[in-house]
């Protein structure tokens, strides 16, 4: 086991580098399955938080014109055995008054937040193209 030459080296690397795009490729696929279901469900909003060390996470959040969340989703974690489990506790609640929530602790709902002032703006524009 002493004994690495560089095509060892460059024979690993590679391999951890195929590893790498399989499981990008699995997780872009889980997102993209999560973003078209909670898509039927109303306006969506996207945030994310890198993690430092460990894995961040990604918030999809669906909601009506009015505010109230009809879908939550979030992804934990940094491997490709992370999936999107839903956020029960939210759904039915003002996209606003979670907001407010939220602020109390910026740093643990970042990714929330940035979800919900995403469909904060949406459903500005999309009032004031109704006003048009």
């Amino acid at each position: 086991m002493g004994d690495w030459t560089i095509s060892d080296f460059l024979g690993v690397l590679l391999i951890l580098m195929v590893m790498q795009v399989i499981g990008t490729h699995l997780q872009v696929k889980k997102y993209r399955k999560a973003v078209h279901k909670l898509h039927k469900l109303g306006n969506l909003g996207v945030g994310a938080k890198k993690g430092k060390l460990g894995g961040g996470n990604i918030v999809i959040i669906a909601c009506k014109a009015d505010g109230t969340v009809t879908g939550a989703e979030e992804m934990k974690g940094m491997t490709i055995f992370a999936g999107f489990k839903e956020i029960p506790d939210i759904i039915g609640k003002n996209i606003y008054n979670l907001k407010s929530e939220y602020q109390i602790d910026e740093k643990k709902y970042k990714a929330h937040l940035q979800a919900i002032e995403a469909l904060e703006i949406r459903l500005k524009n999309d009032s004031e193209g109704e006003k048009s």
